[in-house]
């Protein structure tokens, strides 16, 4: 004789509704403005700024970077709106 017992089919991610796992892949969330949509894209376009920074003889210390990430967060700025917010923040008048 066999013993069925019974399984919690959304616990395991099955029977439908809203309630199981989601499965394939995820779409990226949207930002405002010209903002990549995921962290390392984000952090790529950040860092990319510094470096036109760099070029044009803006070099931030560690301190001025972290006031600079601070000041641009979750404003949705594009590559050349950072850098516009560097040369405000930081480059000599």
């Amino acid at each position: 004789m066999r013993l069925l017992i019974p399984l919690n089919l959304l616990f395991f991610g099955g029977g439908g509704g809203s309630g199981g796992f989601r499965v394939g892949r995820q779409r990226p969330r949207r930002q405002p403005g010209n903002t990549p949509g995921n962290n390392r894209d984000q952090n790529r376009h950040f860092n990319d700024a510094v470096r036109q920074l760099n070029t044009e003889g803006i070099r931030l210390s560690p301190d001025q970077r972290q006031q600079l990430h601070h000041a641009i967060n979750r404003q949705g700025l594009g590559f050349w709106d950072i850098v516009e917010m560097g040369r405000a923040m930081f480059g000599s008048n």
